[in-house]
């Protein structure tokens, strides 16, 4: 039998045990300080203030919109009674800028490949999508409470608010509204709500979607008091918020009740633990009630899809229940609705949409309740079709006698 003899060797073997310990050590400290070391590397490095922007999108221009309708169809043609207004999740971590630039072809095609057919595509058959592309202020900016951040986020939302004006002239009075956020597209949405739908506009909101980002409750007393809560399946012109997590996101989670970014009216403020809105997505009400997987409608890890493809749902994934107004999940069967290990995976957009069905499903519903309450005005050529028409048939003038 061959004889080693480590003795001879002891000094290599201690220098590859120091080299392997250091390089242990330096992965030790690297997964610990994760977070830290990914924000750094997406900080732009300059002051927004010196910080020239990207281009601003053109509205009127197609080019601008990841999804918008052929808007040379009648809509009262179409099945989809309603309209839908998406502002998009994040795709842009940042590095060498505070906003994506518009020109961006590579995150442009991430918005198409994975988030058009995740969290666009779920709404079409409430209504006709209009989504647009904006200069989404960078991950970066949502990691920081800095000033800069928050004129980053500003100008992100100027961009949402004039798509907004636009998709307003292209929807008719007669049809219902559903507003959609996710993630970054969220914190846009809220502000939308409280700039536009503190008046009469609130009339044709079926729903509005506040989906992981935080929503405190006590904007209802201040910048969202003309809307409420949804409070169960039938109810409209109200908002369903909620941001969701497993049981291991336990640093997320702080994040999203400490340090989160909130907009009150006049300027981004952290959040600092106030209380948020929570809707149970399983449920649609704000009970803290364990609801279980068997209710789970379907979600979809779709990638690639033509706007027109329907992903099937997977069913009965995962149970859900608010609790202290966070949505806790449990973990999805499939691994595709599951986050990726990846560095900084926590903060970037999941590749997948585990309430993807039951939103679809959400949004319909409440479109049809509004139509059926009769509290929209209706289309004129509808208005003329309830007239009964009838043939005048000629007849003789007689005129008096005179005298």
């Amino acid at each position: 039998m061959l004889q080693v003899n480590f003795a001879k060797y002891k000094t290599a073997i201690r220098a590859c045990l120091g080299v392997f310990g250091i390089f242990g050590a330096i992965l030790a400290l690297a997964y610990t300080y994760q977070d830290d070391i990914f924000q750094t590397i997406q900080d732009p490095g300059q002051p927004f203030q010196t910080y020239t922007p990207p281009t601003s999108p053109d509205y009127a221009s197609l080019e601008s919109w990841l999804a918008q309708p052929d808007l040379g169809v009648d809509p009262f043609t179409l099945t989809a009674k309603g309209d839908v207004f998406i502002v998009v999740p994040s795709v842009y971590r940042g590095g060498a800028h505070w906003n994506l630039p518009s020109d961006d072809l590579k995150r442009k095609n991430k918005l198409k490949r994975i988030v058009r057919p995740n969290y666009v595509s779920p709404y079409g058959e409430a209504g006709r999508l209009f989504a647009p592309y904006y200069r989404q202020a960078s991950l970066y900016a949502f990691m920081t409470n800095r000033e800069d951040a928050q004129q980053a986020q500003d100008l992100a939302y100027q961009d949402v608010k004039r798509a907004f004006d636009r998709f307003l002239t292209q929807s008719p009075p007669e049809r219902p509204l559903v507003l959609v956020g996710h993630n970054q597209g969220a914190s846009h949405v809220q502000r939308l709500l409280s700039d536009f739908f503190q008046g009469d506009l609130k009339q044709r909101l079926a729903v509005a979607y506040v989906i992981d980002h935080p929503l405190p409750v006590d904007l209802f007393e201040g910048t969202l008091s003309n809307l409420t809560p949804c409070k169960n399946t039938d109810q409209t012109q109200c908002i369903v918020a909620f941001g969701s997590f497993t049981s291991k996101d336990k640093v997320m989670a702080k994040r999203f009740s400490e340090k989160s970014m909130v907009h009150n009216g006049e300027a981004y403020k952290a959040i600092s633990n106030r209380t948020t809105l929570c809707i149970n997505p399983l449920l649609w009400t704000e009970s803290e009630d364990y609801a279980p997987s068997r209710l789970h409608l379907g979600g979809v890890a779709a990638e690639g899809l033509d706007p027109d493809m329907k992903p099937a749902p997977l069913t009965k994934q995962s149970g859900v229940q608010c609790q202290d107004g966070l949505l806790y999940v449990d973990t999805p069967r499939s691994k595709a609705l599951r986050r990726p290990i990846k560095v900084g995976m926590k903060f970037r957009t999941l590749p997948s949409n585990l309430f993807y069905e039951d939103l679809k499903q959400d949004a319909k519903r409440r479109v049809e309740r509004l139509l059926a309450s009769e509290t929209l005005p209706e289309r004129a050529g509808a208005m003329l079709d309830d007239f009964e028409v009838q043939d005048v048939q000629s007849s003789p003038v007689t005129l008096p006698e005179i005298d």
